[in-house]
């Protein structure tokens, strides 16, 4: 190799490897991109990864005072129901708002069995409350299931009589309770096995004063029917 050729050599490679190109320039290519904006991008990218860690602040922070206990609403006053106003805490109405639509026929209620009875009662009561219709005084529990029931009574201790239903009838799989006799008073029909609605397994329907009230419960609530019916008498009686 010729002195001429060796330095057109040396030239070519140190075009070659000169920092910011790809290529020597005598090959017609462009400049590489300046290693400056690679520095410029890290700036903008420490930005947007610190605007996302404060928005993200942010949203926790929304969600938290969104997800604060409320504070407790004062008692609700049902006017439209029956004939006097009936008092009741906000806490217990199922549907939020339902005690302010005085033009209402019906309340839906969730009240703790500690509340009815004033003991130490686990669970809730539910509650549907409509105006009683008025017509004569239907009949008792006894003789309107009459048909389906099969002899069998059985007295228990807390002043209900159990009765079965037959097998065929609408009402197999239940057990019907009776209070005082035919259950003028108090009657239930609690499921026998496994219920979907551990909570709701007794239906009990009673009338007090002007209303009419749908009762569901756990049948392990049946022996304190009395103490939960007296305390429902007290809110829903006529008298004050």
């Amino acid at each position: 190799m010729g002195p001429a050729l060796s330095a057109a050599t040396a030239g070519l490679d140190r075009d070659g490897a000169r920092p910011g190109r790809a290529f020597p320039e005598r090959h017609g290519a462009r400049h590489a991109a300046p290693r400056a904006l690679v520095h410029l991008d890290r700036p903008l990218m420490l930005g947007a990864v610190l605007g996302l860690a404060g928005a993200l602040a942010l949203t926790g922070l929304a969600a938290a005072w969104l997800a604060r206990p409320s504070k407790p609403a004062g008692p609700v006053v049902v006017g439209m129901l029956a004939p006097r106003p009936v008092v009741l805490p906000a806490a217990w109405f199922v549907r939020p708002g339902a005690g302010a639509e005085t033009g209402g026929d019906r309340i839906d209620l969730a009240i703790p069995w500690s509340d009815l009875t004033g003991g130490a009662l686990p669970g809730l009561m539910r509650v549907t409350a409509t105006r009683a219709p008025e017509t004569e005084a239907p009949l008792s529990p006894a003789r309107r299931y009459a048909r389906f029931l099969t002899a069998e009574a059985q007295p228990l201790p807390e002043g209900l009589m159990r009765r079965r239903f037959r097998a065929g009838t609408p009402f197999e799989g239940e057990d019907l309770y009776l209070a005082e006799g035919e259950g003028g008073r108090f009657a239930a029909r609690c499921a026998t096995g496994p219920s979907p609605e551990p909570e709701a397994a007794c239906l009990s329907e009673v009338r007090i004063g002007a209303l009419s009230l749908r009762l569901r419960f756990a049948a392990e609530r049946l022996p304190s029917w009395s103490a939960g019916l007296a305390g429902l008498e007290r809110l829903f009686g006529s008298e004050p």
